[in-house]
């Protein structure tokens, strides 16, 4: 069911494209990439480590994030892996703090090297819908082709900060390289 919720929006079978009605408060584009978000948290392996503070948590951060703040209390509460998911809304970098997944707002593309310098060390998977952050150092980038919401995924940047990306999630991206 997970997996058949990834490959529906990636494109893989038929689907209702992303575009909404103006009657909806919240354009069904951030509801699909919050879904996004929080499937991601079930095929990514962080450093036991990463856990230490709050072993029964994972926390998915917003910068920024515009209409996705809002798309991602849907997914408060929920459970991944055995750990409730939290969401933590940064309004910007002075308030960044440790988070397992990290949506960055395209309001924020002008800091973008600077948040992804202040993350390097860190297990934060970083995801965004900003064009080329994946090519820029970022690990996923939410893209949308044909009003599909699908996505790349840099592996490199991903091992650089010692997570582990799902083969299966790796077999519905577009791999891509570059950045930091």
């Amino acid at each position: 069911m997970l997996l058949c919720l990834l490959l529906m929006a990636s494109g893989a079978s038929g689907v209702s494209p992303i575009s909404s009605t103006p009657a909806q408060s919240l354009p069904l584009e951030y509801e699909v990439k919050a879904a996004f978000l929080y499937q991601f948290s079930k095929f990514v392996e962080w450093p036991v480590n990463a856990f230490n503070a709050s072993p029964n948590t994972i926390y998915i951060g917003v910068v920024d994030g515009g209409p996705m703040a809002s798309a991602l209390q849907a997914i408060e509460g929920k459970e991944a892996k055995g750990r409730q998911v939290v969401v933590k809304r940064f309004k910007g970098l002075k308030d960044l703090e440790f988070c397992h997944i990290l949506f960055i707002g395209s309001g924020m593309e002008g800091r973008l090297a600077e948040i992804l310098d202040q993350l390097k060390g860190a297990s934060t998977l970083t995801v965004s819908d900003i064009d080329g952050f994946a090519r820029r150092g970022g690990m996923i980038n939410l893209i949308t082709v044909e009003d599909k919401v699908q996505f790349e995924i840099n592996v490199d940047a991903a091992e650089r900060a010692k997570l582990q990306i799902s083969s299966h999630l790796l077999r519905l991206a577009r791999i891509v390289s570059g950045g930091r």
